[in-house]
Formats: C-alpha cells, structure tokens, sequence
C-alpha cells in the first residue's frame, strides 16, 4: 500500500468517532466504535480531546486509521509492529509498508472475522456452492458444517461447502473431511485457551483486543499449518 495520504490544504472541523465510523464503514464493514477505542488505546492513533473529554479526530488521525486497518487486511503484522512503523514514519526515518514487502504473508487475519449474520438453508447453500443438496446434507451428517439452533447455515458454510466440493474431485469425501474438522476443533481450542481469560477481563478493551488476539494467532496457525503439510509431503516424497 501507500503512504499515508498528507493533507494538502486547510484541515477541516475535527469529527466526532461517530463520524469516523461512517467514513470508515465502506472501507471496512467490520469497523466498530470498541475498534476505533482499541486502537487509540494501543497508541496507534491520538485524537485531541475537548474540554469534556470527547475525541476530535481530524483528517489526518481519520487516514491514520485507514492506513492502519488496511495493514492488517494484507498481513498478520502485530499492532505493537504496525505501531513501530507509524513511529517510523513519523519521524522520516523508514518508508511506508507495500504489497511487496508483504507478499509472504499465506493469509490474513482479516479472513478469521466472524461470518455476517445470514440465514441460509441448506437448499441455497447448494445453490450459491453450485452443488447438490445432498452433498451439503453430507457435509452437515459428518459435522463439517452445521446450522445454528434455528436450521440455518452462514456464508461461511457457502465456502465450505465449496472448497470440499472442490476436494472431492481427488477423491477426498465427507468423511476423509472429519479429521481436517477434528484438526481444526483443536487449534481452536488452543487459541481460545489463550484469548478467553482476556475476553473475561475488567479491561474496557478486553474484548477487542481478545478478538484481535484471536485472528492473529489464527492466521499464524493456519500459515503454519501450510507450511508444516508442504514439509510433510516433501519428506513423503524423498
């Protein structure tokens, strides 16, 4: 990506965080009042305050954000990371972020957001994956997918459903999938053991960094996963 765009003429008015969130919501539709907070708690961004105590931003702490948000869109650098390039930055002393220098990243902690809130049945979860019902009631048999108490599927279970349809031209069925689910029940476990005593904390952010926490070490198991498998295959094939 770009440095972060300067002003070119009059700042205007400072924006309350409510403003913010509607600039920002197009960009980043997972964006939220606690996120904005969070990252200000973190010292990514410091907005001036008013003599009651509300944050002003202006349209450089507004560019800030986005610039921001768009680092963790494209790699699974740590805040505390994307901090010490800002500070950088600030000081002229190192150039901005790119695609480029980013490239090795397998997967971005962006992709571990929880799914929109959608109600799908099964029979337009086969439509939108371009599969046969039965194969979706196959999948949801073996407990790779699964409806919420109310029999509805989310668009997450679309791309499921998709990528095991996908894995089932090598031959690979629902229930070769059952232990890539059992797997993945077991990293999840072990990142919750680690984040849940964060979520449950009096900290005022405590959940948004939990969260934060969460996708990040999300998208490093999942890397290295990746790249353990490649490792495996390679000593397989030697």
């Amino acid at each position: 990506m770009s440095a972060i765009p300067q002003p070119t003429g009059p700042d205007p008015k400072p924006i309350n965080i409510g403003e913010v969130l509607k600039l920002l919501t197009p960009e980043f539709p997972d964006i939220t009042l606690s996120k904005i907070r969070y990252l200000e708690s973190e010292g990514l961004v410091s907005p001036q305050r008013t003599s009651s105590g509300y944050r002003k931003y202006t349209n450089a702490d507004v560019e800030r954000l986005r610039y921001v948000l768009t680092i963790q869109q494209e790699t699974y650098m740590p805040l505390k990371e994307i901090k010490k390039q800002l500070d950088a930055m600030d000081s002229r002393s190192v150039i901005p972020i790119t695609k480029a220098a980013t490239a090795q990243t397998i997967i971005s902690p962006e992709k571990f957001r929880k799914p929109a809130i959608t109600r799908l049945s099964d029979v337009e979860v086969a439509k939108k994956a371009g599969v046969e019902l039965q194969f979706v009631i196959d999948l949801a048999n073996v407990g790779i997918i699964g409806p919420d108490q109310s029999g509805f599927f989310t668009a997450d279970d679309i791309q499921v459903v998709s990528t095991a349809n996908a894995l089932s031209e090598f031959g690979i069925d629902a229930r070769h999938l059952k232990s890539v689910k059992n797997a993945a029940s077991r990293q999840a476990g072990l990142i919750s053991q680690v984040v849940t005593p964060l979520a449950k904390s009096n900290k005022d952010v405590a959940r948004e960094q939990a969260e934060e926490m969460s996708r990040r070490m999300s998208a490093l198991v999942v890397s290295l996963h990746a790249v353990l498998v490649k490792n495996e295959l390679r000593n397989q094939s030697g």
